[in-house]
């Protein structure tokens, strides 16, 4: 039987514990904090947004959050495991097991179908060819695009390679769904779509983070985290997201 696409189930524990978390570069004869002591938990069904401008250190606090990148110093919780004691093995684990990604520029495989693409995170898993192709397909019809799992990416809008995406983040089930600038190479109709899958996808009880400079994007989130020279300038939370 497929694994469904619910989320797991919550706990007393915050899914995200970023503590005194710091990252510096060395440029030259300078040192750069792309973060900079930053303090913050990210409950379960949270919809969160970090936004800022281009050096503000989001793009930095993505890479920590999908464990791309490990911090200079402080604590990384996520889902109870202590992220930076881990090694390259280990965290290649857990962004397969924990973290969906979705990407601005889509990342899918040129001469996979869309169904090949969704697949592709479940081959790590050891799990049979037959059920892959179960899991994939339950994927793609919950961003409606059960009608397309023969289509390469090539023969599908910008719109639909984003949903091949959501849809490849989706079928590992994660504990997050961290999307990075999710509709900055779509139209405004499209980003519409895109953005009401995301809304929808939080309901159901997803946690969804994005990294973005639009306010329009953060303003779906329930809470926005402005960034700014590496710190957390502003965390607001909403009571409810905009109705768009």
């Amino acid at each position: 039987m497929a694994i469904g696409l619910t989320p797991p189930a919550s706990n007393n524990m915050a899914l995200i514990e970023l503590k005194d978390i710091t990252k510096y570069y060395e440029m030259g004869n300078q040192v750069v904090k792309a973060l900079d002591g930053i303090d913050v938990d990210i409950e379960r069904n949270e919809y969160v947004a970090f936004i800022g401008s281009s050096g503000s250190g989001k793009s930095t606090m993505l890479n920590i959050l999908g464990c791309l990148d490990r911090p200079t110093n402080g604590q990384y919780h996520l889902n109870g495991t202590n992220v930076e004691s881990l090694n390259q093995n280990q965290l290649s684990e857990i962004r397969n097991l924990e973290i969906g990604f979705i990407f601005q520029s889509f990342n899918l495989l040129p001469r996979a179908t869309a169904l090949g693409n969704v697949m592709q995170p479940l081959i790590y898993r050891n799990i049979p060819l037959r059920q892959r192709k179960e899991m994939a397909s339950e994927a793609l019809a919950r961003v409606n695009l059960g009608d397309r799992t023969d289509h390469l990416p090539n023969q599908l809008s910008g719109g639909q390679r984003q949903r091949v995406a959501i849809a490849r983040a989706l079928v590992t089930h994660p504990s997050i769904l961290l999307a990075d600038e999710p509709t900055g190479n779509l139209d405004s109709k499209t980003t519409v779509e895109i953005m009401q899958l995301f809304d929808d996808l939080h309901t159901e009880g997803h946690t969804v983070i994005m990294v973005t400079h639009e306010d329009e994007i953060a303003s779906h989130c329930n809470r926005v985290i402005e960034m700014k020279d590496g710190k957390i300038f502003q965390d607001s939370t909403q009571a409810t997201a905009q109705v768009h």
